[in-house]
């Protein structure tokens, strides 16, 4: 970890504390915090953080660190604390896990954001713990350089996580089409088309709180029909993750940020999409469709719908997040990276419990290897239906 006097020279009006009592405490301030510029606002809002730890939050307890500069709050850092499997204390960011969140990280206003990382790394130094793990760290967040120069080498490790796609917006749609590979753009016209002749066609927006709870259960529906043949969802995989989304989606419309998109044919939603307007960006974050009118592409003709969209408003991006699906790719043109830091302490539980963790690994991709794809393909939708 780096010398007292290297920690000293960070900003002296800065005053770094740890909040473990209620999280209600910290929202009034929260949201003012939030950069709405900042890709990953919706994750670090108080509407999807609260939600996360009203839903998620048994055996674990707050950690939040909390930058104050005066007697102004300027910076969140929301994090808990729970138990190894080997009964160790083990740090992690709010919002990780099964919701999928990216982009985490702190929480302030833009300006703040160089000289609170190196703050909040510093009081991570000072901290007790057997094993940080911070996952969906922006790569290119100043959090992530401050975090590795209080912690050494041999007890950090960074690894990545996911390619997020994007599309970076212009004036002209058309034009746009038009640089996609494989003739998307031409295909994307001629499906709508086709679509649009079809008896009830419609595309609904839905950004009224009191509307988007039922909204998403069309999209829950959705969703799960298009995985079922391939034995579930891993991203919506229970009943408890249905209704985060349900409260936190509620929160965020309330906020003006959420968004459901609902494609109709012949009386009924044929496809649904779901995401966040905030800043100059649209972030989509799931999708669903009818498989009995999947040759008809209607997911791909609703997103292009919205992408259309989002170039009429003005927008400068449509976030496709996390994952390198080849249907991301087709309309992506950049993408960003995503990170997981790893840290441990130096006693020894912490390193029985890393060296445990290390050899179940090689044993999984050993196991993996040695049995033929059908078995795989048959547990992974084995443990799905158990999952549910």
């Amino acid at each position: 970890m780096r010398s007292a006097q290297s920690l000293s020279e960070l900003p002296r009006s800065l005053e770094i504390t740890v909040h473990r009592g209620d999280l209600d405490a910290l929202a009034p301030f929260w949201d003012a915090l939030v950069d709405e510029r900042h890709p990953g606002a919706a994750f670090r809002s108080w509407a999807w953080i609260s939600a996360w730890w009203k839903s998620f939050s048994a055996g674990r307890e707050p950690f939040v660190l909390v930058a104050r500069d005066g007697a102004a709050t300027v910076g969140l850092l929301p994090m808990c604390a729970e138990r190894s499997p080997l009964g160790g204390r083990r740090l992690l960011f709010m919002g990780e896990g099964i919701v999928g969140s990216d982009y985490l990280g702190v929480v302030c206003r833009a300006e703040d954001e160089e000289r609170l990382a190196p703050a909040f790394a510093a009081q991570l130094a000072r901290e007790s713990y057997d094993e940080l793990e911070l996952d969906g760290i922006l790569r290119g967040d100043p959090l992530l350089p401050a975090l590795e120069g209080v912690m050494p080498a041999s007890r950090a490790d960074v690894e990545l996580r996911y390619r997020c796609p994007h599309i970076t917006l212009g004036d002209d749609f058309d034009a746009y089409l038009a640089t996609l590979p494989d003739g998307t753009g031409q295909q994307w016209k001629r499906r709508l088309r086709w679509l649009e002749k079809r008896p009830g066609f419609e595309i609904e927006r839905i950004t009224d709180p009191a509307q988007l709870v039922p909204g998403l259960d069309a999209l829950f529906e959705l969703h799960h029909q298009r995985w079922a043949v391939e034995g579930g969802s891993d991203a919506i995989d229970s009943g408890a993750v249905e209704a985060f989304h349900r409260l936190a989606g509620r929160a965020l419309a309330e906020r003006g940020w959420a968004r459901l998109y609902l494609l109709h044919i012949e009386g009924a939603p044929r496809a649904a999409l779901y995401g966040w307007r905030h800043g100059d960006r649209f972030v989509f974050y799931q999708a669903g469709y009818d498989p009995e009118w999947r040759q008809r592409s209607v997911g791909t003709v609703l997103l292009g719908h919205i992408v259309k969209e989002c170039f009429a408003d003005g927008l400068a991006e449509y976030d496709f997040l996390r994952g390198s699906e080849p249907y991301k790719l087709k309309w992506a043109n950049g993408w960003r990276e995503t990170v997981r830091l790893r840290a441990r302490d130096s006693s020894l539980r912490a390193l029985i419990h890393d060296a445990g963790r290390t050899a179940y690994w090689r044993l999984r991709e050993a196991g993996k290897r040695a049995l033929p794809e059908s078995a795989l393909d048959w547990a992974r939708r084995a443990r799905k239906r158990v999952a549910r």
